[in-house]
């Protein structure tokens, strides 16, 4: 999920980062190679994946409240 997340919103900005992909981890490496460096575009990704990575239901108000409190529905 974390991959695809980050290849959907690298795509809809068209910027294509380097991932690593492991069994435990996903290491996302962001810059820019026609401006040999790191770029606003670059921080401003990493900070959407973040945000859309670390987002969990019921922690802000609203009706995404997550998942019942019910080990048959459990999603970590």
């Amino acid at each position: 999920m974390v991959v695809n997340t980050v290849g959907h919103l690298s795509e809809a900005i068209f910027h294509h980062p380097d991932l690593t992909v492991s069994y435990a981890f996903v290491i996302v490496k962001l810059m820019n190679p026609m401006a040999k460096g790191i770029t606003t575009k670059d921080f401003e990704l990493a900070h959407k994946i973040e945000e859309v990575i670390m987002w969990q239901p019921g922690k802000d108000e609203g009706a995404l409240t997550g998942t019942p409190n019910d080990p048959r529905f459990k999603y970590d």
